[in-house]
């Protein structure tokens, strides 16, 4: 049945939800019943017959929900602005109506209602939803922000062909080493002792360019060196 502050102005087009049971089928108990009724039809309710566990099953879906919403939304302290939309405006009306019913009218909602317990679990399984749809969305900009997908830039042929051939040299002169170290941009790195015996080249175009330089400063000295001994 409604409550007080729904039916305060009227009772006209508020439901009204009835089970009949032990009535008997005599002739004067029916003729009670129908009185009992009918007192309520004339004041425009509408008349809903259904069984008691179908009607604490619907009621925890609407009524128990309703007023947990409108609780909610009240512990928030929502109040009017310059700027309320249609919805917002019912939002605060969900608000006042369940204000004005009294904590033990919910709280009686919750305690004699089997169903109660497992509308609560709907509506934090539903927000959870929600907060993983909004922050799973966040991740994905921030991911595609941080880690933007650029396809790989080709190399010449010629150049491509240039560097495997200097990075081959460059691997075979290393693996030869005694040191067994590997180079980065022509400095070489101390092997670590008990690890295996391979190297690792690295070497950049700048850092191949030096080292061609340096090589070929190297057979200059080399040559007037010898030149002045003759």
């Amino acid at each position: 049945m409604f409550g007080p502050d729904s039916g305060k102005g009227s009772w006209d087009g508020l439901n009204f939800m009835y089970d009949a049971v032990r009535v008997g089928k005599e002739p004067r108990r029916q003729q009670r019943l129908e009185l009992f009724l009918e007192f309520f039809r004339k004041q425009g309710c509408r008349m809903v017959e259904m069984t008691c566990e179908e009607h604490d099953r619907q009621a925890a879906s609407t009524q128990f929900v309703t007023h947990t919403v409108g609780r909610m939304l009240g512990a928030m302290g929502l109040s009017s602005t310059d700027i309320d939309t249609r919805g917002y405006e019912a939002l605060l009306k969900l608000v006042d109506n369940t204000a004005h019913d009294s904590f033990d009218l919910y709280y009686g909602l919750f305690l004699y209602n089997t169903n109660a317990t497992e509308e609560l679990e709907r509506l934090e399984k539903a927000f959870d939803v929600v907060k993983k749809q909004l922050f799973g969305r966040l991740h994905d900009i921030a991911r595609k922000q941080l880690f933007p997908s650029a396809p790989p830039t080709a190399l010449p042929s010629s150049t491509a062909a240039a560097s495997g051939s200097s990075s081959s040299s460059s691997s075979s002169s290393s693996s030869r080493s005694d040191r067994g170290s590997a180079s980065s941009g022509g400095l070489p790195v101390p092997a670590v002792p008990g690890a295996p015996s391979a190297s690792v080249t690295l070497v950049s175009n700048n850092g191949l360019k030096q080292g061609l330089k340096q090589e070929g400063a190297v057979a200059a000295g080399g040559a007037t060196e010898a030149a002045a001994k003759q």
